[in-house]
């Protein structure tokens, strides 16, 4: 079973490294200090490919996903549990195909 652990700090990602693991969860990315964060941490650390989430929106897609160490964005706004709670699944649909566009552009 694949296995994307979670890293805060440079510790994580030399452990998840001498683990054998390169790709790994930025979590929470935005709290954290976002992309500069990241920047911070690929900079040491090349070999690993990050999958950013964390308070991440939409309007925040593109400057991630610009960054050459990001394999993928994940984002809870394109399914928040009030939108599952409420049954708002068109608009889980269209705020998907939202981040799907902005990905793309």
């Amino acid at each position: 079973m694949p296995v994307v652990p979670g890293i805060a700090t440079a510790t994580e990602p030399m452990r998840a490294l001498k683990a054998g693991v390169d790709t790994a969860k930025l979590f929470p990315a935005e709290p954290l200090g976002g992309v500069r964060t990241l920047q911070a941490l690929a900079a040491p650390f090349p070999r690993v490919r990050s999958v950013p989430t964390g308070e991440i929106g939409a309007s925040r897609l593109a400057a991630y996903l610009a960054h050459p160490s990001v394999l993928a964005v994940g984002g809870s706004w394109m399914a928040a549990a009030d939108h599952l709670r409420r049954g708002a699944y068109e608009e889980i649909r269209r705020l998907t195909a939202d981040a799907v566009e902005r990905s793309m552009t």
